[in-house]
């Protein structure tokens, strides 16, 4: 597996940004992702979630996650 090329923590959420090389119909490009993780105590033992959001897909990730916590009345 790649490392990542940056990592972000803030508390038990991390987020890793990742680039590959990718063959695609007009040539070579560099694709980014990012990783997000969250964990979690379950049974004394830390556990961890994974979600993976490609670059076209940010900005509306964002946007979404913004709503959500406007809606739950999360400051940030």
């Amino acid at each position: 597996m790649n490392q990542p090329k940056e990592t972000f923590r803030a508390g038990l959420v991390k987020a890793a940004i990742f680039e590959r090389q990718v063959q695609g119909k007009k040539g070579e490009f560099t694709s980014q992702s990012i990783a997000l993780q969250t964990s979690y105590e379950k049974d004394g033992e830390f556990q961890n979630r994974n979600l993976t959001i490609v670059k076209k897909n940010l900005a509306n990730t964002i946007s979404v996650l913004k709503q959500a916590a406007d809606s739950m009345g999360v400051a940030y």
